[in-house]
């Protein structure tokens, strides 16, 4: 949903540039609203990579099973085992071992994770509403305020009942802080560097990843661990002081006065004349209530004739997008015999592929970097598989293949909102969005299926990759090609 509210608005650059020749693309204003409005997305990588350190796979044996006078063995389900016992290393406690997440409710280790991400789905959709609703910034400071409150509590949890719930509610304002903050920074930056400052706002979240084996190596209880997480969001309270609503949803929706005001201080930061802006921003107002009572198309449109195969090969790509990136590293920190290092190397070598993914992009296109960056991830996590299990042999093979994985995302992010014209942009991002939530939600109980059948998480993070390379070589290239505005331009740039 962060993709579909924010593509919409990088997408329709075209119809919104008045602001951009204002403002200016990118200067010290914009500067100013991307790094401070992105640091939220610390705490959005925080939240979902949480869960690689609170359910590691443990060893454990029944401690207490009467009448029974054969030999116990370990990590084995024993029919009225009254108690069992755990060796945590190199943990003090973790969730797995607090509620006995093993052997009948081993599911329920997974089952967390997943709620988390129906949390986020549902989020993005509860959150996109109230910020076009009621504006950007009274919609961010409702999400950091609960993602504090509902952060704090989890770590106090009585049960794993009132945990999984606390973990859903978490989801829904993490969701709402990546939907907004993305939006913001989206409708702050002109048209000319909307490509680049897209890869750059995910950075934050990359660096979350890196450092969540700091806080679970100096913190080894699963309730110390959260309550470490939940502190450092505590100084987006600050965002209650600094933070200004975006002028152009103050445009959007008649409020002129309050964003001339705005703009105004924005173009003196940014050197730029302010004769015309009250003027400007009033047109823009008048055109965007012109437009109002227009048919809009709907989801249906997806899948039209001509838009049919685009949206069964992304949605394709997505979802196994979704379950590779959070699959496999849940699958890294279960399996690596030093999770610390890694899940930081896992994080750190997604910040090169980023920057890396613009170039490859630009140099060779868009569909034969996406398909052979899936292909490529596949075939690494398939050797990852068959390779002597020395610990530098298997970090070197398991980072490539994360790097690949990031080199995909970031690519199938902007492949996917140029496939689609710019009436359908919004839904078509939406749809994918969601598909790789569902890929998200599946990812634990593949990661998990480790313990009873070794080899299974290895052939579906696999293979599953192989097969989005190649949906990808369906998809026609988009690259030096102008963004199609209707279905008919769709249809006129694929006879080409």
């Amino acid at each position: 949903m962060v993709v579909k509210i924010a593509t919409q608005v990088a997408n329709s650059a075209k119809k919104e540039d008045s602001l951009a020749n204002l403002l200016g693309d990118f200067g010290k204003w914009q500067l100013i609203v991307f790094a401070s409005v992105s640091l939220v997305k610390l705490s959005s990588g925080w939240v979902q990579m949480a869960i690689l350190f609170l359910t590691p796979n443990l060893t454990f044996r029944c401690a207490d099973l009467a009448n029974y006078t054969e030999e116990i063995m370990n990590n084995t389900c024993y029919k009225g085992c009254g108690k069992y016992e755990y060796d945590t290393s190199p943990f003090d406690n973790t969730i797995v071992s607090e509620w006995d997440l093993i052997c009948e409710r081993r599911w329920l280790a997974s089952f967390n994770q997943t709620v988390l991400q129906v949390g986020i789905l549902i989020g993005s959709t509860i959150f996109g509403f109230l910020s076009d609703r009621y504006g950007r910034k009274k919609s961010f400071l409702v999400a950091i305020s609960t993602l504090i409150i509902f952060g704090l509590a989890m770590p106090f949890s009585p049960n794993y009942l009132v945990f999984t719930i606390l973990r859903f509610l978490t989801g829904l304002a993490t969701s709402g802080t990546m939907v907004v903050s993305f939006v913001m920074v989206m409708e702050a930056v002109g048209p000319r560097y909307r490509e680049v400052t897209g890869c750059l706002f995910q950075i934050p979240f990359i660096i979350g990843h890196m450092t969540i084996p700091l806080f679970a190596y100096y913190f080894r209880s699963w309730n110390t661990y959260l309550l470490a997480l939940g502190i450092p969001p505590l100084i987006y309270l600050g965002y209650f002081f600094v933070l200004h609503e975006s002028p152009r949803w103050l445009v959007s929706v008649g409020r002129v006065k309050e964003a001339t005001d705005i703009v105004t201080r924005a173009c003196i930061l940014n050197d730029r004349p302010t004769a015309k802006v009250e003027e400007t921003l009033t047109q823009m107002s008048k055109e965007i209530a012109a437009k109002a009572d227009e048919p809009k198309p709907n989801y249906l449109d997806l899948f039209k004739k001509f838009l049919l195969l685009k949206t069964v090969c992304c949605c394709i790509m997505w979802v196994i997008t979704g379950i590779i990136f959070f699959g496999f590293n849940q699958y890294i920190s279960q399996t690596s015999p030093d999770p610390f290092i890694s899940v930081a190397l896992a994080g750190a070598i997604q910040v090169p592929s980023n920057l890396l993914s613009i170039w490859l992009i630009k140099k060779f296109g868009r569909r034969l970097t996406a398909s052979i960056s899936f292909i490529m991830q596949g075939v690494f996590i398939l050797v990852l598989y068959f390779v002597p299990k020395i610990f530098a042999v298997t970090l070197i093979i398991g980072t490539l293949g994360v790097s690949c994985s990031a080199i995909a995302a970031s690519t199938i992010y902007i492949y996917t909102s140029e496939l689609y014209p710019t009436v359908l942009r919004n839904m078509g991002m939406g749809a994918c969005s969601t598909a790789m939530r569902i890929g998200s939600m599946a990812a634990p109980f593949i990661s998990n299926t480790s313990t009873t059948i070794p080899w299974l998480p290895t052939a579906i993070f696999g293979t599953t990759p192989v097969l989005a390379g190649l949906v990808a070589l369906l998809l026609p290239e988009t690259k030096g090609r102008s963004l199609p505005d209707s279905i008919e331009d769709v249809r006129t740039t694929d006879s080409d």
